[in-house]
């Protein structure tokens, strides 16, 4: 029997109930504020690994 991969959320690091899933999670528990501010971050640092390299 397969097993799935437990998907958290990338901002807290929960993992949603059986019956939400990350989308979900992500809509429901955190602002917008907080969900621009790690999307900025992400791509801040994608941006620096690019350059260091």
């Amino acid at each position: 029997m397969a097993t799935r991969d437990v998907i958290e959320c990338p901002i807290c690091h929960d993992v949603p109930s059986r019956d939400r899933n990350v989308e979900d999670h992500l809509v429901a528990v955190h602002t917008k504020q907080t969900l621009a501010k790690f999307v900025v971050a992400e791509i801040e640092a994608q941006t620096e690994s690019d350059i260091s390299e």
